[in-house]
């Protein structure tokens, strides 16, 4: 805790206003996966402001939700933390795209969160393969069949194939 209060003493004014900022969007995030559908948190997460002039830090935003999941009591899921960076990049203007995946183990499915923002990912995991589905049809699969991702948990093989 020492290292991390010494730390914030030696944030610039723009790095504390940053680092409240994704504590704030982990908690809400961490809320809203519980009480409501996912596609309606994607689509709170989704209402952009307008786009910036200047990319942010990618990297560095990343960062910045790594030690907040270092700091909060919640797990660091790869699902919450793609969440808190899609939403920290779009309400600074910053295109990027929430992604979803999953891969074949032995015996069971994976699945996996990334974002992607101007050509950088923050972890996308080369042997996940995307999933894609019509917009409508994703939604309700994601509402009703991946529920898991936010716990954690690995897929079963009966989640993808409902998905494919």
């Amino acid at each position: 805790m020492r290292v991390w209060l010494g730390r914030a003493r030696r944030m610039t004014l723009s790095d504390s206003v940053t680092a409240v900022d994704v504590l704030r969007l982990a908690i809400w995030i961490e809320i809203a996966l519980r009480v409501m559908p996912f596609s309606r948190l994607l689509q709170r997460i989704g209402c952009s402001r307008s786009p910036s002039t200047t990319v942010p830090d990618f990297r560095r935003l990343v960062g910045f939700v790594a030690v907040a999941y270092q700091i909060l009591p919640l797990p660091a899921t790869c699902l919450r933390q793609s969440l808190v960076l899609h939403a920290l990049l779009t309400r600074r203007g910053a295109p990027s795209r929430f992604r979803l995946g999953v891969a074949r183990n032995r015996t069971s499915l994976e699945a996996h969160a990334w974002v992607e923002c101007d050509g950088m990912t923050n972890d996308a995991g080369s042997r996940f393969a995307e999933l894609t589905a019509p917009a409508k049809e994703f939604a309700d699969v994601v509402n009703e069949e991946l529920g898991f991702l936010h716990r954690g948990e690995v897929a079963s093989a009966g989640h993808v194939r409902q998905l494919l």
